[in-house]
């Protein structure tokens, strides 16, 4: 089957004067139809084309007179929602209702005395095979209408059957309206487009041309039933991806293609249905907390920063793996969204039994290399799993994890619609196999699935035993929900902040991140709170959504390992399970000292009460913490915080170092910068010592030359070009390896730059903030060029600088002399000059 899409250009005929009200396609704009291909356009336009002062469509930057206004986002244009009636849709369908007003004429069978039963839709047909199918519909937090399709050849119906209401948008047809050129009739009337709320039971046969997408929940998921064509189904399901497309009876456009002076989109229908009776303002049964917010007869009660008591200047971080099972004949999260057609499903479903299977012990052993216990919330249903039995077993006993709950599965919508008796029964359902499996658990911490809380879940969850709650995404601080029932008075849940900014369905999901993006999303997000707590001292707590079949994957666990080995050295972040948050929230320190011993967490020495002051004993304080050490330099000496003290070298390599590098191929003598290795490898091996971050630079280019510009090519010919040993300044070749005796250890962060300075389209900024380095020890060549180009960037981002003058070198002694002398001048206008022994006695002091 072949399919061609449609592809279209949009032209302002002229400037808007409506003061950015939207406007239908006639007022304000000409839409050509180009389907025939590209020669067949070109020629048409190019008029056109040159009146707007734009280039050929070959080129990546066609732009007007006025080329600001690409950039400019257009407005949003909210189309109304209302109510499905028979008069309202009379122009776009026929109303399938419960109502007498849904039966035009009757029609007498003499065999069905007791039916009314109406006369056929008269201009309602189905060409060639017509199909049935039923679908269902979840709710998407984007309200964008994107998409938009007609039929000119057959009928379509929508029939919602079951409990809930619909939405569908729907649009005249426009390919017979006289008003319209006949380009604007292949397009809808944005003006003429409507939201149309159906109750449940009730549904739709629209007529020939009318514009739709298909329907959407508002709210609770929805069941409808469909009437198509076997040719419109097929089309659309041999689409590899979503693309406009004119086949046969299938014409689907694209508005953000077609319309550029706004965004199509429709209100939240939720508050919309509840005002017309279609959803119940009882919220509980639609999976929500009720109106007090955090569930009925529950109160907020904020806690003192007292809690952390020696680490109130701290983020606390606390890792939650969401261990999850599916059932096997339901749609499920997806990574292939497109493969959720037809069961039996066996692309994403295996991709969510591979988290289990592999995700979960790749997650094991990268936390166990790194000394941090984990919160397990789990389904239930595996407890019957033995290979994740075993594996969590193994985890909670070597590694001290924490076993908490997150219901029985992940399929079957959790608590949402459940009376308080059926919640009861679900939550007391989850915890026991739980139970069975690992043994009581009188501290329970406890997620609900798909967030689906009802007004009774924090009560029911208290009756349950639970101690320590995770749904709840509304702050970066811990708070206690009390309960004011006379059942359960001064009874109370620890509730932790399960972020979202910090989910990996939210980050890898649906922002599409990268494996390396995400973990620096999560770094930057740990440091921001730890800074806000260390100004504020007042703690934060952030808990790191983990699913085993998405953070699980080898190339995300990769990037954390590299995120973890960053951050587990800095002072302002403790890490811990939510089990121990809970304690020393709750004054339990006793109880602290039955857990198993997580290395980045000290246990407290006695008892404590809700506010005491010594909640903690021994867990890093940065203030009492902070080794200070003096350096004499120039201009005057200079007190350093060791941690955030950093060593970094710059280009100490082949290419610029040894002979037939790329500094003899310039002219230079290579031997005159051989001295500065050996002090510098003396650094170097203190700074390990120390156990500074330490990071390595490199000047090279990629193997095209990509990123080499004009400037620098034109004044150095000899870029790229062999000299015997490799080709110079090229990556991966001889002239980028480090000189022996400096090169990095594995661990140490490697920069490579195209430019003088290491700040210069590198991330050596985001590396030294998320190792809250705030002072440099810079050696490295050449003194008056990369290093100085470097210090000087450096400066500017307010990171001192302490250059040692054995350890720096120059082609030219002038030069270099000059470089140090600039550096320090004005009181250390750049930074400050030392030498290698006077910072290594000062490191080993």
């Amino acid at each position: 089957m072949t399919r061609r899409r449609v592809s279209s250009l949009q032209i302002r005929s002229k400037p808007s004067s409506d003061n950015g009200r939207s406007r239908s396609f006639g007022d304000s704009t000409d839409i050509v139809d180009f389907s025939g291909g590209r020669n067949s356009y070109v020629k048409g336009i190019s008029a056109q084309l040159e009146k707007l002062g734009m280039t050929d469509l070959d080129g990546d930057s066609m732009s007007s007179n006025n080329s600001s206004t690409s950039s400019i986002v257009p407005p949003d244009h909210f189309v109304e929602i209302v109510l499905a009636t028979k008069e309202n849709t009379r122009n776009v369908g026929w109303i399938i209702s419960d109502g007498d007003e849904s039966i035009d004429e009757e029609v007498n069978i003499p065999f069905y005395a007791h039916v009314t039963e109406g006369g056929n839709f008269t201009d309602a047909d189905w060409k060639d095979q017509p199909v049935v199918r039923q679908a269902r519909v979840t709710w998407k937090d984007d309200n964008e209408i994107a998409w938009m399709e007609r039929h000119m050849e057959m009928t379509q119906g929508f029939i919602l059957i079951g409990k809930n209401p619909g939405l569908m948008i729907l649009g005249e047809p426009t390919h017979d309206r006289q008003d319209l050129s006949e380009n604007e009739r292949n397009f809808p009337d944005i003006n003429r487009l409507k939201g149309y709320l159906f109750p449940p039971g009730c549904g739709i046969i629209i007529k020939k041309g009318t514009w739709h997408d298909f329907p959407v929940s508002v709210g609770p998921d929805v069941n409808i039933f469909i009437l198509n064509t076997r040719e419109v189904v097929d089309a659309l399901m041999s689409m590899e991806e979503p693309a406009p497309m004119d086949f046969g009876d299938c014409y689907k456009i694209k508005n953000a293609d077609t319309l550029r002076t706004c965004t199509l989109r429709y209100p939240d229908p939720r508050p919309i249905a509840k005002a017309m009776g279609l959803l119940p303002n009882d919220t509980k049964s639609v999976g929500t907390v009720s109106k007090e917010k955090y569930g009925r007869e529950m109160t907020r009660v904020e806690v003192s920063p007292k809690w952390a008591d020696n680490a109130t200047r701290n983020v606390w971080v606390v890792p939650i793996v969401n261990v999850e099972n599916f059932s096997e004949d339901e749609f499920g999260p997806s990574v292939q969204p497109h493969l959720n057609q037809t069961q039996p499903e066996i692309a994403n479903r295996g991709w969510r039994d591979y988290g289990n299977k592999q995700g979960l012990g790749r997650l094991g052993n990268l936390f166990k290399h790194h000394s941090i216990a984990c919160t397990a919330v789990v389904s239930s249903d595996l407890a019957q799993d033995n290979l994740v039995m075993s594996q969590l077993h193994r985890l909670k006993q070597e590694c001290g994890w924490e076993i908490g709950a997150h219901g029985a599965n992940n399929s079957n919508g959790g608590h949402a619609g459940l009376t308080e008796a059926e919640e009861q029964r679900a939550i007391s359902n989850c915890i026991k196999p739980l139970e069975t499996v690992f043994g009581h658990n009188k501290r329970m911490t406890w997620l609900t699935p798909g967030f689906s809380v009802t007004g009774s879940t924090p009560k029911l969850l208290l009756e349950s035993g639970v101690q320590t709650l995770l749904d709840f995404v509304d702050d970066d601080v811990p708070y206690m929900l009390r309960a004011d029932g006379k059942d359960l008075s001064g009874q109370s849940l620890v509730c932790l902040p399960y972020s979202l900014e910090c989910n990996d369905f939210t980050l890898i999901l649906t922002r599409h991140l990268s494996p390396r993006e995400y973990a620096c999303a999560l770094e930057s997000h740990i440091l921001q709170l730890a800074r806000e707590s260390c100004d504020s001292g007042c703690p934060t707590v952030v808990c790191l959504g983990l699913h085993t079949f998405v953070a699980g994957t080898p190339a995300v666990v990769h990037e954390l390992d590299k995120m973890l080995a960053r951050l587990k050295h800095n002072d302002s972040i403790t890490w811990a399970t939510a089990e121990q948050v809970s304690c020393l929230i709750r004054g339990e320190a006793d109880e602290l000292k039955k857990m198993p011993t997580n290395p980045t967490f000290t246990q407290p020495s006695s008892a404590v009460a809700f506010e005491a002051n010594q909640a903690i004993e021994n867990v890093m304080n940065p203030i009492e913490q902070t080794h200070f050490i003096t350096i004499d330099a120039i201009p005057s000496p200079i007190q350093v915080n060791c941690n955030g003290l950093g060593l970094l070298l710059v280009d100490m390599q082949n290419d610029f170092m040894s002979p037939d590098g790329f500094g003899e191929q310039l002219g230079n003598d290579c031997t005159k910068l051989e001295h500065v290795v050996g002090p510098t490898r003396a650094v170097l091996q203190s700074a390990r010592s120390a156990d500074l971050t330490i990071i390595h630079t490199r000047e090279n280019h990629r193997s095209n030359l990509a990123d080499l510009t004009h400037l620098k090519a034109s004044s150095c010919s000899s870029i790229g070009v062999s000299n015997g040993k490799g080709r110079s300044l090229v990556r991966g070749e001889w002239g980028s390896e480090f000189v022996s005796g400096l090169e990095p250890l594995e661990h140490e962060t490697v920069i490579d730059k195209s430019g003088k300075s290491a700040f210069y389209q590198t991330d050596l900024e985001l590396v030294l903030r998320n190792a809250n380095v705030h002072t440099l020890i810079v050696c490295g060549v050449t003194t008056e060029i990369c290093v100085h180009s470097t210090v000087r960037d450096a400066t500017d981002r307010g990171i001192k600088c302490i250059v040692l003058k054995d350890c720096t070198a120059s082609y030219f002694d002038s030069f270099h002399q000059v470089g140090l002398e600039m550096i320090s001048a004005q009181g250390g206008i750049f930074g400050s000059v030392s030498e290698s022994k006077t910072v290594i006695d000062a490191l080993n002091r």
